[in-house]
């Protein structure tokens, strides 16, 4: 009897520690550097997280988001005057909690990632395929959130992506609700 006991207290500890969160926002690209007379895009994405006893947690994301810039010598080299271009970006992180007064916390994190950027306006020359990139990319995160009752959290989640090819990536800036399990 006491075996079960133990095992249904701490199953029920676990099934509070995982969280799924919803964001939307707007961000910049990865390589802003690139994109001449780009505009900042908007994203959605989901966010799965096991927060461990203690202050730390680990996390991974999709974000999707789109984004327009005008190319060089639009008219003239036959690209289109304004082109979009629809980033989807994976990542995993590793982050540290601190508490704030008033119930906010404040969650800071990096870890490795992923972006694959897609031009679905610009075509290679060759295969007459639609043009891609992809890249490493490190985010750097900030959460800040309040708990929303007993099931889950309301924030703005923010964050910087690096790249190893140049010197600063992407920014993003949105809400995020977060919904215990």
């Amino acid at each position: 009897m006491l075996l079960l006991s133990a095992g249904i207290s701490v199953t029920g500890v676990q099934a509070q520690q995982y969280t799924i969160a919803a964001q939307a926002g707007l961000f910049t690209p990865i390589d802003y550097g690139r994109y001449e007379a780009a505009r900042l895009g908007y994203f959605t994405g989901l966010s799965f997280d096991y927060r461990f006893p203690g202050k730390l947690s680990l996390g991974s994301h999709y974000q999707f988001g789109t984004f327009s810039y005008a190319p060089k010598q639009g008219g003239q080299t036959g690209l289109p005057e304004n082109s979009s271009v629809q980033v989807h970006l994976i990542y995993w992180t590793l982050q540290r909690n601190f508490p704030l007064g008033g119930d906010w916390n404040l969650a800071v994190g990096s870890g490795p990632g992923f972006f694959l950027a897609s031009y679905p306006d610009e075509r290679d020359g060759q295969s007459g395929l639609p043009l891609f990139s992809r890249d490493f990319s490190m985010p750097l995160l900030l959460n800040l959130s309040k708990p929303l009752g007993n099931f889950g959290t309301i924030g703005v989640k923010s964050g910087v992506f690096f790249t190893p090819f140049y010197a600063i990536g992407g920014f993003h800036f949105g809400p995020e609700i977060r919904f215990r399990f």
